[in-house]
C-alpha cells in the first residue's frame, strides 16, 4: 500500500463568499443527479416513438441509469482513496456532463441506453462525496444547518423530475432533458475545482478487488432488472426473473461473505457495527421505500384513473416541495439542539398523518385535498432525509466518510426502487381484487343495479357502450380503493419505525 502527500496545512474549514458558493455548487450538483432518477421517466413515450421502440423497451433508459450508478455508488470509499475527494467529484461532474450530452446526442436507442448507463455510472461518488465534503468544509456549529439545506435537494427533486421532464418533452424536445445538465454541471464544477482543492484527500493506492466488483455488478443489475421489470414478467411465474432473483441473492450474499474477509474491502461492512449507523441503514431501507411508493403512486394514479394532465398532476403533487424549502434550516436547529431522534419522532407521526389522510380518499376528491395531503407529507419531510443522515455520520471517523455516505446512499437509491416496485405492484393486484369484488355486486338481482341501469338509460347509454362506461366505473372505483390499501399500509409502517428509535440513542466506539 502506498499514499501520496496532499499540500500541507489546508484551511480547516470555508468561510465567508467561498464557503457560500461551494455549497451551491455541491447543492446544483446534486440537484443534477438526483433530478436525472426521475426527469425521464415521462419522457418516455416520447423518446421511444422518436427513436422507433415501444413503450416497453423505452423504460431501459431508467433502468440503465439506475443499474450503472447502484454499482459504483458503494465503490465510493475505495474510488475516494484511489483519486481523491475532490478529483474524483470534479471528474465525476465533468463525466456526467459529457454524457449527458451524448445521451442528448444519441442517434439510435442502443447508443442512449448504453450512455444513460454510463451517465449513472460517473454520477455514483457525487451525491455521497457531496455530502462528506459538505461536513468537512463547514464549521461544526453550521454542519446540520447546511446538511439540512443541501438534502432539501435529494428530497425535492424527484418531485420536480417528472414536472420539468413533462414541460420540457411536450413543448420542446426530449434531448434537452440531458442537454440541461450541461452549463449547469460545468459551473458547478469550476466553482468546486476552484474553492475545494485545497481540502483534497490523501491518496493511497490498495489493490483492485476485482472478485468484489464482480460480485457488486452481476448482484445489483440483477436485482435492479427484477425491481423495474418484475411486474411486466410477472414476477416469479416468469424464468427469467426467477433465475435474476437466484443470481441476485447468491451473489449478495457471496459478496458480503468476500468484503468482510477481505483485507482491503470495496464496501466496508465493518462500519455496521456502529449502532447509529446500522439504525440509519435500517431507517433509509425503510422510509425511503415508503417516501418513493408515496410520490410515485399518486400522479401515476391521477394519470391513470383521475383524467389528470401530467401538467396538473405535477400541480397537485408539487406542494411536497413547500415546506421543506421553506424550513431546511428549522431542521437543522433541531437537530442542533435536540439531536437526530425527536426530529425523526415528528417525521414518522406526520407521515403516518398524511398516509391515513391519503387512505380516505374517494373517487370524487378534488384537487384541494389532493395538494393539502401532500404538502402535510412535505412538512413530514422537514424531519426526514437531514436527521437521518445526521444520525448516519454522528460516530462515523472522518476518514470513513466517503465510504460510509457511499453505502448510505447506494441502499437509499435501491430501496427507492423496491418501493416503487412493491407498492405499483401492490396497486395492480389489490386494483385487480377490488375489481372483482366490485363486479361480483354488479347483477340483475340488485336493487342498485337496477337503479345504475336505469341512470344510464337516461343518458342515452345502451350495450356496449354502457358496458364499457360501467368497466371504466369499476376501474375508478377499484383502483381508489388500491390506493387506500396503499397509504393505509405505509401508515401504519411509520408509525411502527417509532418503536426503534431509542437503538439510535446510544454513542457506541469508534472505529
Amino acid at each position: 500500500m502506498t499514499s501520496q502527500a496532499i499540500p500541507q496545512n489546508p484551511p480547516q474549514y470555508l468561510e465567508g463568499v467561498p464557503r457560500i458558493l461551494s455549497i451551491f455548487a455541491l447543492s446544483i450538483a446534486t440537484f443534477l443527479i438526483v433530478l436525472d432518477y426521475s426527469i425521464a421517466n415521462v419522457s418516455i413515450p416520447y423518446i421511444s416513438g422518436d427513436l422507433g421502440v415501444s413503450v416497453d423497451q423505452g423504460t431501459y433508459v431508467i433502468t440503465s441509469f439506475a443499474v450503472g450508478n447502484a454499482i459504483i455508488l458503494p465503490m465510493t470509499g475505495w474510488l475516494t482513496k484511489q483519486i481523491g475527494a475532490v478529483k474524483l467529484l470534479i471528474l465525476s461532474i465533468l463525466l456526467f456532463v459529457l454524457f449527458s450530452w451524448l445521451c442528448g446526442a444519441a442517434a439510435n436507442f442502443p447508443m442512449l441506453v448504453t450512455c444513460r448507463f454510463l451517465q449513472g455510472m460517473v454520477a455514483g461518488p457525487l451525491i455521497p462525496l457531496s455530502q462528506s465534503l459538505i461536513v468537512t468544509t463547514n464549521p461544526p456549529e453550521k454542519k446540520n444547518k447546511v446538511i439540512a439545506i443541501w438534502s432539501m435537494i435529494i428530497i425535492t427533486a424527484p418531485v420536480l423530475g417528472p414536472i420539468l421532464g413533462g414541460w420540457i418533452s411536450y413543448d420542446y424536445v426530449w434531448p434537452w432533458i440531458f442537454y440541461i445538465n450541461v452549463p449547469v454541471g460545468l459551473l458547478s464544477a469550476f466553482l468546486l475545482w476552484i474553492y475545494l482543492k485545497p481540502f483534497e484527500t490523501p491518496i493511497v493506492k490498495t489493490p483492485v478487488d476485482w472478485v468484489g466488483f464482480l460480485l457488486l455488478a452481476i448482484s445489483v443489475s440483477s436485482l435492479q432488472f427484477i425491481l423495474d421489470k418484475g411486474e411486466q414478467y410477472d414476477w416469479l411465474n416468469s424464468n427469467l426473473i426467477f433465475t435474476l432473483t437466484i443470481i441476485s441473492s447468491v451473489g449478495f450474499i457471496y459478496l458480503f461473505i468476500w468484503e468482510h474477509f477481505h483485507p482491503h474491502p470495496l464496501i466496508e461492512l465493518n462500519l455496521l457495527k456502529i449502532k447509529s449507523y446500522a439504525v440509519s441503514i435500517f431507517y433509509i431501507m425503510v422510509m425511503y421505500a415508503n417516501y418513493f411508493g408515496a410520490i410515485i403512486l399518486v400522479p401515476l394514479w391521477l394519470q391513470t384513473n383521475m383524467n389528470y394532465t401530467s401538467l396538473l398532476a405535477g400541480i397537485a403533487v408539487a406542494p411536497l416541495g413547500i415546506a421543506p424549502i421553506m424550513f431546511s434550516t428549522f431542521s437543522g436547529w433541531m437537530i442542533t439542539k435536540l439531536g437526530s431522534i425527536p426530529p425523526l419522532f415528528l417525521c414518522f407521526i406526520i407521515f403516518s398523518a398524511s398516509c391515513f389522510y391519503t387512505a380516505y380518499f374517494a373517487t370524487n376528491v378534488d384537487i384541494f385535498h389532493v395538494e393539502l395531503s401532500r404538502f402535510l407529507m412535505g412538512c413530514g419531510l422537514v424531519f426526514f432525509i437531514t436527521p437521518l443522515m445526521a444520525l448516519s455520520i454522528q460516530d462515523i471517523p472522518a476518514d470513513k466518510l466517503p465510504s460510509a455516505t457511499g453505502f448510505f446512499h447506494f441502499v437509499r437509491a435501491m430501496f427507492g426502487g423496491v418501493g416503487t416496485s412493491v407498492y405499483t405492484t401492490m396497486w395492480i393486484r389489490r386494483s385487480a381484487f377490488h375489481h372483482e369484488r366490485i363486479g361480483s355486486t354488479i347483477t340483475a338481482y340488485s336493487e342498485n343495479t337496477k337503479e345504475y341501469i336505469a341512470s344510464l338509460k337516461n343518458l342515452d347509454m345502451q350495450g356496449v357502450k354502457a358496458l364499457a362506461f360501467t368497466n371504466a366505473e369499476v376501474n375508478n372505483q377499484a383502483a381508489m380503493m388500491s390506493i387506500n390499501d396503499c397509504f393505509y399500509l405505509m401508515g401504519w409502517v411509520f408509525l411502527g419505525l417509532i418503536l426503534f428509535l431509542p437503538l439510535g440513542r446510544k454513542r457506541t466506539a469508534k472505529i
